[in-house]
């Protein structure tokens, strides 16, 4: 929720570089009121775990970036644990 208004999001998130510990992100919108008055789509790039600055037009934005950072930060720590957890498992019933 951002402004008084519930949203929904697509998020991609790509592995860039495994020894930078380096992902991006792309955040694109279905809801209208916040492309009308922001943009359509995101892009983040995480590295070692800190986002690399992007520029905003006013605080709110600010604050909308803020907000979509950490989630994306929230889902990327849930979806890398499970995803290395299960790939340990399949590797073990392998060998």
């Amino acid at each position: 929720m951002f402004d008084g208004v519930i949203f929904s999001s697509q998020v991609i998130m790509t592995l860039v570089s495994d020894s930078l510990n380096r992902y991006e992100f792309t955040i694109t919108f279905f809801t209208k009121y916040l492309i009308k008055k922001y943009r359509e789509c995101y892009f983040f790039v995480l590295e070692n775990n800190n986002f690399k600055r992007i520029y905003t037009m006013d605080e709110k934005e600010e604050e909308l970036v803020k907000i979509l950072q950490d989630a994306v930060k929230e889902v990327y720590q849930s979806v890398t644990k499970k995803f290395f957890i299960s790939e340990e498992c399949s590797i073990e019933t392998i060998a």
